[in-house]
């Protein structure tokens, strides 16, 4: 039985075990994730067998004009359905017809597969979207033979510039930088939204998943990343750099020197995607390939849904 359950009905307890059951589980699934970037305002569909949770879809909630709406929350590229061997509800298009009975308007991202396909109602779209994604379970000398001439330039010019990343303690400094940089062109991100990305990454840090890397030279930051890492992938949610970073390839550097940390396991650099062609070829200059996830969009009305451009899409965007 798929049932909703409101944020105090969910049993944590339960709902981690599950996540643990899964054979790709998403670190933005977890209770304690969601909890951050939705500041507790999420529910969930839950297949439940005999007192368990055998299957369970997230949904963030927020309230508009009175009414409750599923939205994509920032910090949050992907959510999805999450199964174990017991589920007998495995497919996603139930649970989305389960969703837009009680749900007026949602947006919602979750990962692609060949065998999906939208429900019935007219009022459902669907947009690809692209991530790109690095098995990382070759050797470092074989990855690196993937990476372009560019990169590799790139890398040797930083190398040469005597770069060094460390593992700091607090995301404020590379947040800051972002202010100042990237963060001039997206308006719509405010000083609440960087925030929560503080208060993020030191829960992340709590759950063993969260690191902040920097770059500096001469005492300056010129790049810095929050990256999350757990058993299945390493992701790259938030990064920043100074002109100069961009000039020595810093950031490339920094992700080269992850990568070649993680390499020979059976892991995934998840780069997080972009839509802009320099951004991704950039990760497209590690051999990353493009791994599509789809944004779902419904709206019950005459009207057609509008793809609206979020906080999170402008995000989403970030140069590198």
């Amino acid at each position: 039985m798929i049932q909703l359950l409101s944020h105090q009905e969910i049993d944590v307890a339960q709902w981690e075990a599950c996540l643990a059951s899964c054979p790709q589980p998403l670190v933005y699934a977890h209770a304690w994730y969601l909890n951050m970037v939705t500041k507790n305002s999420w529910q969930a569909l839950v297949e439940i067998k005999d007192g368990k949770y055998v299957s369970v879809l997230p949904v963030a909630i927020k309230k508009w004009i009175g009414q409750k709406q599923v939205y994509q929350p920032l910090f949050t590229q992907q959510l999805g359905l999450f199964t174990t061997e017991e589920s007998s509800h495995t497919t996603v298009v139930e649970y989305l017809e389960a969703l837009a009975q009680h749900f007026q308007q949602l947006q919602y991202q979750l990962p692609a597969s060949e065998s999906f396909s939208l429900p019935n109602q007219a009022s459902w779209q669907m947009r690809p979207r692209p991530n790109y994604e690095l098995p990382l379970a070759a050797p470092y000398e074989v990855l690196y033979k993937g990476y372009s001439q560019n990169l590799k330039r790139s890398l040797k010019k930083a190398a040469q510039a005597g770069l060094v990343p460390v593992l700091v303690s607090s995301p404020e400094a590379v947040i800051r930088l972002f202010t100042q940089t990237k963060g001039k062109e997206l308006p719509s991100l405010q000083s609440r939204h960087y925030a929560i990305l503080q208060k993020l990454t030191a829960e992340t840090q709590k759950h063993g998943v969260g690191e902040v890397w920097e770059i500096r030279k001469s005492g300056e930051l010129v790049t810095g990343a929050i990256i999350l890492r757990d058993a299945h992938r390493i992701t790259f949610l938030f990064g920043a750099s100074s002109a100069q970073g961009r000039k020595l390839g810093a950031m490339g550097f920094l992700l080269n020197y992850l990568i070649e940390q993680a390499s020979n396991q059976h892991i995934i650099f998840d780069f997080e995607g972009s839509e802009v062609p320099g951004v991704a070829n950039f990760y497209a200059g590690f051999g990353a390939e493009p791994v599509s996830y789809l944004s779902l969009s419904f709206q019950r009305s005459n009207t057609s849904p509008s793809w609206t451009r979020t906080v999170f899409t402008s995000l989403a965007k970030r140069l590198p």
